[in-house]
């Protein structure tokens, strides 16, 4: 069992309608996915590690990362990153913790 580590999740996923795979040429083959990276200790969530994203074309399942994407498809990861949020459940232990703290403080005054 790891105690601390790093894991990922997809959060959004869009099929563009005007994307054409560089690969095959197929029109609305390519999917988007933005890619959340979280740290967690003991599989609690305790920090956003970043998004990253990827493409894959679902013809000839040609993938891309954002280092090697074309242009087009490069373009449409942006716009939708731009638009998808990191959840609030990456920073659970966090909440949890500074809640166990404030109870203990007010707890000494009540």
């Amino acid at each position: 069992m790891f105690l601390a580590g790093k894991k990922s999740t997809i959060l959004k996923s869009e099929h563009s309608q005007d994307l054409t795979c560089p690969k095959c040429n197929k029109k609305n083959a390519t999917k988007v996915s933005i890619i959340g990276t979280y740290k967690h200790l003991f599989s609690i969530p305790f920090l956003s590690g970043g998004k990253s994203g990827t493409s894959e074309c679902n013809k000839c399942k040609q993938q891309y990362t954002l280092q090697n994407m074309p242009a087009n498809i490069k373009l449409a990861y942006f716009e939708l990153k731009e638009t998808t949020k990191t959840p609030i459940w990456f920073f659970t232990g966090l909440i949890v913790i500074k809640s166990l703290v404030l109870i203990k403080i007010f707890s000494k005054y009540f």
